[in-house]
């Protein structure tokens, strides 16, 4: 203890009470060591310590206890102590350090010894919210004791202000200090130096255990990051709060990176206020519980414990301190921006009530009410709540106050005083600290911030306090009371209690109030010693109560057993000092009698030291302890810390549904997390297009928050279904909130019978008893996640069987998923809720859906880019460099097909992992072709290789070190191979199929389970090396794909048949040669509801030759052996779908019943004596295929027989009832023909004046309404076909009618542009509804009646009402006239079918539109809905019909067959039959149950306008038309093989296909030209597309260009008919070879002679031109008789040239001057185009190939007598459904062609045979869509329907046979054989007569 000497000065007294807070130990290890005790236990012990001079504000140093010693660790940011000068810090970091709040204080390490000098640092750049933010908060430093991490806990006094000192402008006044003129005394330092705050060590628990206490839990607490910011956004928080020992930084570490914990901290700490909250009774320890926990608390759940708290202190009878106690304690720790200024108002309000109503009473009461008024006035003050009631508040708390001074108690007289004195400045906008500062040097004016947050500089302090005495030594007029002449208590020296009498109520602010709460905030901090020397030099340190203050203050921090006994010791020692030797202390006797009452209550203590040496100094003092007054108050200015922790203890014992909710949680999110994941997008339905997208996620989340019940997501296999679930779940339990919907997935396959207790099985699975899952049941929301639809085998809807969202059952919402090619046409209905009442929202509102699209290029990338920053990536790569995400992204570019396959995760996943190793292995990657299949083969084979590498590495036991080596010995990678195929095999055999298995070893061990999932060291490390994952224990492999895919595997691993086997030159494989098993499950499983395992084995089909070989022999087994039956039906399922053709194959006696043949290829096939049962033949092609004896029974063709019409049909109604088909047929006379659709015959005929143009029924099939050309409508009598009424008043047309549903009104719709409405037993017309601008071409009433739409060609659907005529929504679609309209039966969906071929769905309720169906090419003429409103059927003028999902927008099928434009199309009431109605005279019916498309050929060329073969022969190059704004244009081109039409490695897109009018290859194929829109002639490079030369010149736009022979001439020819030509070896060279500009003389065709030296021309004016293209002259020019020439082809000698009209082809010879042979085209009865498309020479010369219309005609030359030619029909191929426009002969292979049609086919045929027995054959063909059965043979056939074979002879026969009279040539010379097709053979072999 050291004496010096200082002059007294005046100050005021500042006064604080102290509060438990957690915080972080500093200490000097050298200095302190006397000051630290801790427990071995790792109990709490106490630890102050001591420090040396300030540092930065809120930094320090860290002490880390290690075994005893103290050392040292810089918990700041690299600050050094320079000087005691401070060192800035940022407010964010402030805000960091300081998350913790209330009792968590921040600390300070800097030993506080010389604190003269002011700090330097200035904190001015603290905001007023960030420093109320960062009050009460926590630097924890952690100390390792014993292997313990244990945190040390500050209890300090517990000021709470709210402002920061702004320490720069604070300056060090020391120095400046005046001196006072009062005589020196002499000052005891008892205090040696500052030190910390007091710490308590806190044992914190192991990462994630269980939290046992309530301290342990407020310092979790206290670590969670900043909610505000998220916590990956801010600054490391090790920095400020954490040492750098591993342990330490690994904790908070880990807390960081978990949200799951953060949470789970959370959740308790909200659980702990609601037990609060809920229990009656609050006990000491349970209050020290909460006001230890609320500081840490967010500010919900604060300020609902603040309100419990207020609440229970309020309606409490009897006073409750400890409850009191605790509630001042929560205000003056409160959270950044919990605390309003109204809940200070409101407390205080209660208080004053409550200190009213006692204050009569004993001092007891008043006594702990007015310390409670004082310490929140204090907190009022620093939070400047000004706006205190003077009437309601201030003025009655100032009389209450005053009424206190009647009291003879002295020390209620002073706590009165006090919290008057605090009163004094709760209106005013300054704090008692800013009162001291504000007077120091350097501040004029303005807000001085002062906060607990960092050390007081004591000089200022002190000089604040002088400044403050002189300015307050005046009169100070507060609340409009003014008392003059007060003067200072230290000057006047009166006593105490009549100071305070007049201190109370004067509304005079004293000095002594601040300096007493400065004395608290230097006692706070730990700067003991500055409390010292304030104790000696306050400038009021006279006045008596400040004295009293000061002993009180002493008091408390001796009797407050959280600090240090020597400090304690300290204190007593400092009241000896001051009581015995201080000559100005103690003046007032009141004074020195409460300092003895103090150091008597001290002597009561349990702490044995500190009470001796009360009792020593009382008897130093002469006093005995017994005789002294005793203390009445206790001297605690806290609660103690809670022994034990009770509330903690029931929140932890909760059955607690929120806990165990917690746990389950936590497991999820673990099982949940994703590493590689891309958003993924999604679009509306499965109609929409692909880039019409959004975020799949934001979708969901719109669902969540809407009222609708469930959302149906739909995929691809492999499209990320089941991931975006999984990221789903897991984002939904990280935002989850207790009491919240709970998100349950639910892995359906997993589930037992799911249509039952559905949720109920899955949460007892997840260990819910029984009692939880019916609360959650009665009380909570539950968010399904329900995976898998169609994996769990599920055919009902699991929403309705579980009764969700019924009357006391589920509250739930669903998300449920499902592959899309699990789907049928009508499958919303499994999905669709039913509203909980009949007056609900219709079933639309309560169902959504979404698509996921395929990933864009984007997405691509960005996938690319997470997958190459995934450590498993580098293991592909080995010792090898691994490629960037760039490189991945240029390989995925270069391979063909590529970027088209691995449009979705999985198969992307696949091919990232397979392109290494097939980059590495192959050279040329432009000739690659990757597969799905193959990708399997490399994924599987890349998982085993890696986990072999991975198991070598490991750590494995003896034994199986052993298996180990055992299976490397007998190859691991077939090993596993083999169990991967057993698995999945048993997977089908024992479970059907269900991907999900779960094994339980003790019931399971003797199962077919135990081979694979068993605990036999080699079972065990094939399981961990294969692609399966684990939950609990269920398995599954990693993708459901995968498991098809093994199943596939295994029938391709089971063809094994050597190649000798072979015959090189057989197509079949004899079944001898077969080493099948017959057990496997291509002869056991019905594949054909397996599509996606048929199409793996497709692949397989492509890739191996041999496999295809073996499944041929398998159906050539079913011939014999009847167990190959379901193995036939399957094996020639797959072949057909993959594209395999069998034409001309041995099929006689096969066993397929049930096979889908659809649109297969079976061209002269042998089918005698084949069972063919129930067989799908729909869209086959059956030309000559003999089906003699073959068995036919329910087998489907797709269609029905068509009905003939006499004329063109124009439109066409079914009757309601079904019975009847009215057909209004074009023509003079005709009127309508009603047909019985039972037999399809005509009952009845209208005859009609006028042409009809449009029907339909009354709804009671009685009637049928007609409107005709000249603008009646009219009514007939559908029996006796009398005429009823006729309704006159359009002038034009009608094109349209229908009868409303009550039959009382009929619409009409006109091209005079106006709807019209007529009463329909009157013929009255009600209303004329105007407003379309242009015809209108469609009307529809709503299904009740009350609303009529109507379409018209102003491209608008308008809506009227029925009942008034009132006009109403007006929609506009973009796609320009509208020819159709239709709406569905439920009046949910309106239809529109347009001019430009598309077809758009729109909402009726809404108007809005959905997505567009694109399919047809040309006017929608057509539309309607099935009556179960789940299809959409449309016709067209591209002559064909089409069936619609309506639902997801997709083509179920394509009918083929009219010959020209289909006028309409309509459903049969019963929904089975579909009718289309045609120009070309038929009304054909197709079945609407027969099966869709299932060939789906990727990589062969197709739908194409120009098609030639290589000079080698060997390939075929194409150019494919693609879809434009307006028509198809050339936009493709392709290389395929010739024999088998699969595509090459050429295949390049024209950039703008828009532009290209017409092409034209050069003679080698390597180069094409294209003519284009805007008159250029562009020449590029067939094998790299690569762009050439570009020809300008031409006038417009090019609709013809030539390529010559050789290479070097180009010609072209414009739309204004002008020729050009082209010279390449000098593109500057180009003359005009025909036309100005005459458009009346159109140019239809150009061909180079076949040495080039010729261009041939040809035009409408008859005449055909020669031109020399080296000279540029025209050599000769030929005229026809009056008949235009089309088209031109030269002989291969260049000697003749064939000139195609309209009705013949003549041959010109050009030697001579006149044509020659004339070759008459076969006339038939039906003649659409009347156009001949093409002629062309074979290279041999032999034969000539004309195309007209739709059929193509082959014609044999032969020399007679001589050189005498004459020319035969050879055939007649009837086969087009539309215009041949191209034709190619094999330069190489003698008698082949190729064909390409309008109807999008390509087909190669070979003519075979000697001149009297000649055939065309088919060899391939790609995109046939029509059922073709011409020359079929039936003899002997059974189970055929009349129906069918009437069908087939329809089909087979085109108007019959050719006329009898026809003959082919007017050449007398062709008499002998020229004259009639060829007749048909015994077999059928011949085809002169084929029909399409």
């Amino acid at each position: 203890m050291s004496k010096e000497t200082h002059p007294t000065s005046l100050g005021s007294p500042y006064n604080a009470q102290s509060t438990a807070t957690l915080r972080s130990t500093t200490s000097q290890s050298s200095t302190n060591s006397a000051f630290t005790s801790s427990d071995r236990a790792g109990n709490t012990t106490v630890q102050p310590s001591s420090t040396d001079n300030d540092r930065s504000i809120g930094h320090g140093l860290t002490t880390i206890l290690v075994k005893g010693n103290l050392v040292h660790s810089d918990l700041a940011s690299g600050d050094t102590d320079d000087g005691g000068d401070n060192k800035s810090v940022s407010s964010q970091r402030v805000r960091k350090r300081d998350k913790l709040f209330g009792f968590f204080r921040p600390s300070t390490s800097t030993p506080r010894d010389n604190q003269s000098q002011s700090p330097k640092t200035s904190l001015d750049r603290f905001s007023t919210a960030s420093t109320e933010a960062n009050l009460h908060r926590l630097s924890i430093i952690s100390t390792q004791y014993s292997g313990d991490i244990e945190y040390e806990v500050e209890v300090s006094s517990s000021v709470d202000i709210e402002h920061t000192v702004s320490i720069s402008e604070v300056k060090s006044l020391a120095s400046c200090a005046q001196p006072s003129a009062l005589p020196a005394i002499t000052r005891l330092d008892v205090f040696p130096q500052n030190i910390n705050a007091p710490v308590v060590l806190i044992a914190l628990q192991d990462f994630g255990s269980r939290i046992d206490t309530t301290p342990q839990l407020a310092l979790c607490l206290g670590l969670l990051p900043n909610s505000v910011v998220p916590i990956d956004q801010q600054e490391d928080p090790l920095q400020i709060l954490w040492s750098s020992t591993p342990a330490h930084l690994a904790w908070l570490g880990a807390l960081k990176e978990d949200p799951v914990e953060q949470e789970r901290l959370r959740w308790l700490g909200a659980r702990m206020v609601d037990e609060f909250a809920k229990d009656a009774s609050k006990d000491l320890t349970e209050i020290a519980e909460m006001v230890l926990i609320g500081p840490v608390l967010d500010n919900e759940h604060y300020r609902r414990l603040l309100s419990c708290t207020i609440t229970a202190f309020d309606q409490a009878v009897l006073l409750d301190v400890d409850l009191l106690q605790g509630l001042v304690q929560l205000v003056q720790s409160a959270p950044s921006e919990a605390l309003l200024p109204d809940d200070l108002v409101k407390i205080l309000h209660v208080l004053r009530v409550r200190l009213q109503d006692t204050h009569q009473q004993s001092s007891v009461h008043p006594f702990h009410l007015t310390l409670a008024v004082s310490r929140l006035l204090d907190v009022m003050a620093e939070h400047k709540v000004k706006d205190l009631d003077r009437v309601e508040e201030h003025e009655p708390l100032s009389e209450v106050l005053s009424g206190l001074k009647a009291s003879s108690d002295p020390y209620l007289m002073y706590q009165a005083c006090y919290a008057f004195q605090a009163l004094q400045y709760v209106p005013n906008n300054e704090s008692p600290l800013q009162a001291v500062l504000r007077h120091s040097t350097g501040v004029v004016e303005g807000l001085v911030k002062v906060s607990a947050v960092f050390k007081l500089d004591l000089g200022a302090v002190l000089e604040g306090l002088g400044k403050l005495q002189e300015t307050l030594g005046g009169v100070v007029e507060v609340a409009g009371s003014v008392y003059d002449g007060a003067c200072s208590l230290m000057e006047s020296g009166r006593g105490v209690l009549e100071s305070m009498k007049e201190g109370l109520g004067s509304g005079q602010k004293r000095p002594w109030y601040t300096a007493v709460r400065a004395a608290y905030a230097l006692a706070q901090a730990g700067q003991l010693k500055d409390l010292n020397v304030l104790i000696y030099e306050a400038p009021c340190r006279r006045d008596p109560l400040f004295q009293w203050g000061i002993c009180q203050l002493l008091g408390e921090i001796a009797s407050d057993t959280i600090w240090d006994t020597s400090v304690r010791l300290h204190a007593i020692d400092l009241l000896r000092e001051l009581y015995m030797t201080d000559p100005l202390w103690g003046h007032d006797e009141s004074v020195r009698t409460w300092t003895l009452n103090i150091i008597c209550q001290l002597g009561t203590t349990t702490d044995q030291v500190v009470s001796a040496s009360a009792h020593t100094l009382l008897k130093d003092l002469n006093q005995e302890q017994d005789t002294t007054t005793h203390l009445p108050y206790p001297l605690r200015n806290r609660l103690p810390l809670p022994a034990t922790s009770p509330t903690l203890a029931r929140v932890q014992n909760i059955p607690p549904l929120e806990y165990d909710l917690h746990k389950h949680k936590v497991l999820r999110l673990e099982q949940s997390r994703l590493s590689l994941y891309i958003q993924p997008f999604a679009k509306a339905s499965l109609r929409a297009k692909d880039e019409d997208t959004f975020p799949l996620l934001e979708k969901v989340q719109e669902f969540l928050a809407s009222e609708s019940q469930v959302m149906l997501i739909l995929g691809d296999s492999g499209s990320g279904k089941s991931t975006f679930n999984r990221h789903l779940e897991h984002q939904l339990w990280i935002d989850y909130k207790q009491g919240g919907p709970i998100p349950l997935f639910i892995n359906l396959p997993a589930i037992k019978h799911p249509d039952e207790d559905m949720i109920g099985k899955q949460l007892r699975a997840n260990n819910f008893s029984d009692d939880q899952i019916q609360e959650m049941k009665q009380r909570r929301q539950l968010i399904l996640i329900c995976d898998g639809y169609d994996e769990s085998q599920q055919l009902v809807n699991l929403h309705r069987t579980n009764m969700l969202n019924q009357s006391g059952q589920w509250s739930t919402k669903m998300v449920i998923s499902c592959r899309t090619q699990f789907l049928g046409p009508s499958y919303d209905d499994r999905f669709k809720p039913l509203p909980s009442d009949s007056y609900a929202a219709g079933l639309q509102d309560l169902f959504q859906e979404a698509v996921i699209a395929p990933f864009s290029k984007d997405q691509i990338e960005n996938y690319v880019g997470l997958y190459v920053q995934d450590p498993q990536t580098a293991l592909l790569f080995q010792n090898r460099a691994m490629w960037s995400a760039k490189e991945y992204m240029d390989k995925l570019t270069t391979i063909p097909n590529v970027r088209d396959l691995v449009k979705n995760p999985f198969l992307l996943t696949l091919a990232l992992n397979a392109l290494p190793r097939l980059v590495a292995s192959n050279s040329n990657l432009s000739s690659m072709r990757v597969t799905r299949v193959g990708l399997y083969d490399m994924f599987v084979k890349q998982w085993l290789e890696t986990n072999q590498v991975r198991l070598r590495m490991s750590a494995l036991s003896k034994e199986e070190l052993m298996a180990f080596n055992s299976l490397m010995e007998g190859d691991f990678i077939g090993c596993g191979i083999d169990y991967l195929l057993r698995l999945s095999a048993a997977i089908f055999q024992e479970q059907n199929g269900n991907p999900i298995v779960q094994y339980i070893h003790r019931h399971d061990k003797d199962s077919w389970k135990a081979a694979f999932f068993g605990t036999g060291p080699e079972t065990k490390l094939l399981r961990e090396a294969s692609p399966l994952m684990r939950t609990g224990n269920q398995y599954r492999f990693v993708h459901r794909s995968m498991l098809e895919y093994l199943l596939s595997r295994i029938i391709y691993s089971l063809a094994k048949v050597d190649e000798q086997d072979f015959d090189s030159s057989s197509e079949t494989t004899s079944p001898a040669s077969l080493s099948s098993d017959t057990n496997g499950p291509l002869f056991q499983r019905d594949l054909l509801k397996e599509p996606s395992i048929i199409q793996f084995l497709c692949d397989r089909v492509r890739l191996d030759p041999h496999f295809e070989q073996y499944l041929r022999a398998v159906i050539d087994q079913s011939k014999t052996d009847s167990s190959a039956t379901i193995a036939a039906t399957n094996a020639i399922t797959v072949l057909v779908r993959a594209g395999v053709a069998f034409h001309g194959a041995d099929l006689r006696g096969i066993k397929v019943p049930g096979a889908d043949l659809s649109y297969g290829q079976f061209d002269y096939a042998q089918f005698q004596g084949a069972d063919l049962t129930g067989v799908s033949l729909s869209g086959s092609w059956l030309r000559q295929a003999n089906l003699s004896h073959a068995q036919l029974e329910g087998v489907q063709f797709g269609e029905l027989p068509y009905l003939k019409a006499e004329g063109p049909v124009k439109a066409f109604a079914y009757s309601p009832d079904g019975r009847m088909l009215g057909v209004a047929v074009w023509g003079e006379g005709l009127g309508i023909s009603i047909y019985d659709t039972s037999t399809w015959e005509r009952v009845n005929l209208i005859t009609a004046a006028e042409y009809v143009i449009s029907v339909a029924f009354s709804p009671d099939s009685q009637r049928i309404a007609s409107g005709d050309w000249g603008g009646l409508v009219r009514l007939w009598d559908c029996t006796s076909g009398e005429e009823l009424l006729t309704m006159e008043g359009h002038t034009d047309p009608i094109r349209s009618l229908a009868y409303s549903p009550c039959g009382n009104h009929i619409a009409s719709v006109s091209d005079d542009k106006t709807v019209r409405l007529w009463d329909s037993g009157t013929g009255v017309c009600i209303f004329v509804l105007e407003g379309h601008t242009e015809w209108v071409a469609s009307a529809r009433f709503s299904p009740d009646g009350r609303q009529l739409i109507s379409g018209s060609g102003d491209g608008t659907i308008r809506f009227w009402d029925s009942e008034t005529g009132e006009p109403g929504v007006v929609l506009r679609p973009s796609l320009g006239e509208i020819h159709s309209l239709a709406i569905s039966p439920d009046g949910r969906w309106i239809a529109s079918g347009h001019g430009d071929g598309n077809v758009r769905l729109w909402d009726m309720v809404s108007g809005s539109p959905d997505p567009v169906l694109q399919g047809h090419t040309n006017t929608v003429m057509g539309i309607t809905f099935s009556p179960d409103g789940q299809l959409v059927a449309t016709s067209s003028d591209d002559c064909r019909a089409m069936l619609w999902d309506a639902s997801t927008g997709d083509i179920i099928s394509t009918f083929d067959g009219h010959l020209t434009y289909i006028t309409g199309v309509a459903f049969s009431p019963d929904g089975l039959t579909i009718a289309s109605g045609s120009g070309d005279g038929t009304v054909r019916l197709w079945e609407a149950s027969s099966s869709p498309s299932s060939i789906a050929i990727q990589d062969q060329i197709g739908d194409s306008c120009l098609v030639t073969y290589s000079s080698n022969g060997l390939s075929v190059l194409s150019i494919d038309n693609v879809p434009g704004p307006s028509r198809y244009r050339p936009g493709v081109i392709r290389q395929g093989n010739a024999t088998t039409g699969l595509l090459g490695s050429v295949s390049f897109e024209f950039p703008d296909p828009e532009m290209i009018n017409c092409v034209a290859f050069s003679a080698d194929g390597n180069q094409v030209a294209t003519g284009c829109e805007d008159g250029s002639v562009r020449l590029w490079d067939c094998r790299t597309g690569a762009a050439g030369l570009v020809l300008n010149g031409n006038s417009g736009a090019v609709k013809i260009v030539a390529y010559s022979i050789c290479g070097r001439w180009i010609a072209s020819c414009d739309h204004r008919n002008v020729v050009r030509l082209w010279d390449l070896y000098d593109t500057e060279q180009q003359c005009i070879l025909v036309g100005d500009g005459d458009n009346n003389n159109c140019i239809n065709d150009l061909k180079f002679s076949p040495t080039g030296h010729q261009l041939a021309v040809c035009s409408e004016d008859e005449k055909g031109g020669l031109f020399d293209p080296r000279t540029r002259v025209l050599l000769t020019s030929k005229k026809l008789r009056e008949v235009p020439i089309l088209t031109l082809d030269y002989s291969p000698n260049g000697q003749q040239l064939a000139l195609g009209t309209e009705t013949s082809i003549v041959l010109w010879d050009l030697q001579s001057d006149e044509p020659g042979l004339e070759l008459k085209v076969p006339v038939s009865s039906f003649e659409p185009m009347a156009k001949c498309a093409t002629v062309a020479y074979s290279p041999c010369g032999q034969f000539l190939a004309q195309s007209k219309d739709y059929i193509l005609h082959l014609w044999y030359r032969q020399l007679v007598e001589g050189d005498i030619e004459s020319w035969s029909c050879a055939a007649s191929l009837r086969v087009f459904s539309a215009l041949v426009v191209s034709l190619s002969w094999n330069p190489v292979i003698p008698k082949e062609f190729i064909t390409a049609s309008n109807d999008r086919s390509v087909r190669v045929w070979r003519v075979s045979g000697d001149d009297g027995t000649m055939s065309v054959k088919m060899l391939w063909g790609t995109n046939l869509r029509t059922l073709c059965t011409a020359g079929v043979v039936l003899e002997g056939a059974t189970g055929l329907s009349p129906s069918h074979q009437e069908l087939i002879s329809q089909r087979s026969a085109f108007d019959g046979v050719l006329p009898p009279d026809y003959e082919g040539s007017d050449d007398e010379s062709e008499d002998d054989d020229g004259s009639d097709d060829k007749s048909e053979d015994d077999d059928g072999s011949d085809d002169e007569s084929e029909d399409e």
